[in-house]
């Protein structure tokens, strides 16, 4: 489970702590008091059969109808300590008709493997998968007829240096799997498929992934070849 807490920009910094204080303090007392409840949400999550699934791993906002929603005011104030001019929040609020933004659809799919093959060259990814809790195993002999994604194109957005993306040029690929293709030499780390933290794993492997190793630009120095570095095993059907 996660939580997002963000205060209103525009009010005084004490109104914008309180807020978050209060934000916190509700979010951990429902928790404890629906402590039985989360935990059996979470097991049935972690022991979901993945392999064969089509899962979602792009999205986009989705739009709805229109809806109305509260708008406020701000008046421009001059910061007392570094003298700029701020927005500082009115008492005021209107109703304004909107689309409806508020939620997102699934725009891109992929299979779940049974296992994916990560080479040992990749340490950075190694470490991070480790660092996540994910269970790998490390081969000690050549896995022949696994999958390999062929990438047919390959963009990174420029980075802006903020707050939400920091230094990194958020990379996508589009493509293929193409079936029994490649083999992963000795050595190779193993991604079991059937372990509880499944999702998370597929979520980071995944090469459409919008939110994966790729994207984060940890696979980057092995793109050259024009193939995704990470093997899929095909599913028995």
């Amino acid at each position: 489970f996660a939580l997002l807490s963000e205060a209103y920009s525009y009010a005084t910094f004490e109104d914008r702590i309180k807020a978050t204080s209060y934000f916190v303090e509700e979010a951990l007392a429902f928790a404890r008091q629906h402590a039985d409840r989360l935990k059996q949400i979470v097991a049935a999550a972690d022991a979901e059969p993945l392999v064969g699934r089509t899962l979602a791993t792009r999205a986009t906002m989705a739009t709805a109808g229109m809806i109305e929603i509260l708008m406020g005011e701000v008046e421009e104030e001059i910061n007392p300590v570094s003298g700029a001019v701020m927005n500082r929040r009115r008492d005021v609020s209107r109703p304004e008709r909107m689309l409806d933004r508020l939620w997102f659809a699934p725009s891109a799919f992929e299979e779940v493997g049974a296992n994916y093959y990560v080479p040992a060259a990749a340490a950075n990814a190694v470490a991070l998968l480790q660092a996540h809790g994910i269970r790998l195993e490390q081969t000690t002999v050549a896995t022949p007829g696994l999958d390999q994604f062929v990438i047919t194109s390959n963009t990174a957005r420029p980075s802006r240096g903020g707050i939400d993306f920091g230094t990194h040029e958020l990379r996508t690929i589009t493509g293929y799997w193409q079936p029994a293709a490649a083999t992963a030499p000795a050595g190779t780390w193993v991604v079991p498929m059937t372990q509880p933290l499944a999702r998370l794993a597929f979520i980071l492997l995944a090469p459409t992934s919008d939110d994966g190793l790729l994207t984060w630009n940890v696979l980057d120095e092995m793109l050259a070849s024009g193939r995704y570095p990470i093997l899929r095993a095909p599913i028995a059907r």
